[in-house]
């Protein structure tokens, strides 16, 4: 005789009307509480009793035998458990970018704790983007520009990210006269090819000023920083060289906007309430 593993003998539904049965003493008031008819609740209990010797008819009645008694027992063990479980430390993964990740997460960590308490947060950081991890189940929500590809990913875009010519000090002073006529584009440009801003894209990729080509948003900002040239960066990724004036915005002109938001697997409803909350806590930044 071969054994069936991994297989309960009830369903959840079915345990859960044994339960009833036991709290009411009455198949009327079991079919009132779970709103069905009287007819139905009495063939699923005779359904039930083919499977297992929980519940029998006596005097016309469904009642509980002993075996079904301690089936309960069983039930409302495993009930507890799953609460206990549900309420003990929990785990979320998060996914972004790695630049985001450094200068808006990193140092909003406590913030994200405390939205999210008794759970053990893991941030990944990805060069290409987090559809990839999302799809592959790496992360559980990402944090991420634009659109996805797949229709599987769910988003919601939520948070403007401005992006701005920047240059640093040294190169200012040297090129304050072109940069306060408005006539930067002909100077030493550095292009940070992750971004493209459509505006003045094309008037640079053939110019002789283009002096480098980075894929990171992070060498362009250090290669600005030595006033190797101007560029144009995400002001999120800037803000503390502005604040610390290593770094000039020259133009207070935005050269186009992408957006962050939160992406997901659509399927995933139980992760709802995680994505308003991340979601409501991205509305509050300013990039």
């Amino acid at each position: 005789m071969s054994l069936i593993l991994n297989r309960f003998l009830l369903s959840a539904e079915e345990c859960e009307l044994l339960l009833e049965l036991e709290e009411a003493h009455s198949l009327q008031i079991v079919s009132e509480k779970l709103g069905r008819d009287h007819s139905v609740v009495s063939r699923n209990l005779k359904r039930i009793s083919e499977k297992a010797p929980v519940v029998e008819k006596k005097a016309g009645r469904w009642v509980l035998t002993e075996v079904g008694k301690k089936f309960n027992e069983s039930s409302r063990l495993m009930i507890s458990t799953q609460s206990l479980l549900n309420h003990s430390q929990q785990s979320l993964r998060i996914g972004t970018n790695r630049e985001f990740a450094a200068r808006m997460i990193g140092p909003a960590l406590k913030e994200l704790m405390n939205i999210f308490p008794n759970t053990q947060l893991t941030i990944n950081s990805y060069e290409s983007g987090t559809e990839q991890a999302l799809l592959s189940g790496q992360i559980d929500i990402g944090i991420d520009c634009d659109r996805p590809n797949d229709p599987e990913v769910g988003y919601k875009l939520i948070l403007d990210e401005p992006i701005v010519a920047v240059c640093g000090k040294g190169f200012f002073k040297i090129h304050k006269k072109k940069i306060d006529e408005k006539k930067y584009l002909n100077l030493p440009y550095l292009l940070c090819e992750r971004l493209h801003p459509d505006k003045i894209l094309s008037q640079l990729e053939n110019h002789s000023g283009m002096v480098a080509k980075f894929n990171d948003i992070a060498t362009t900002r250090a290669a600005c920083v030595q006033n190797v040239g101007w560029s144009l960066l995400p002001r999120y990724a800037i803000q503390d060289e502005l604040k610390s004036k290593v770094l000039i915005q020259i133009d207070t002109s935005n050269y186009g906007k992408a957006k962050y938001g939160v992406w997901w697997i659509r399927h995933r409803n139980y992760l709802k309430g995680t994505i308003e909350k991340l979601g409501t806590w991205l509305d509050s930044k300013e990039l």
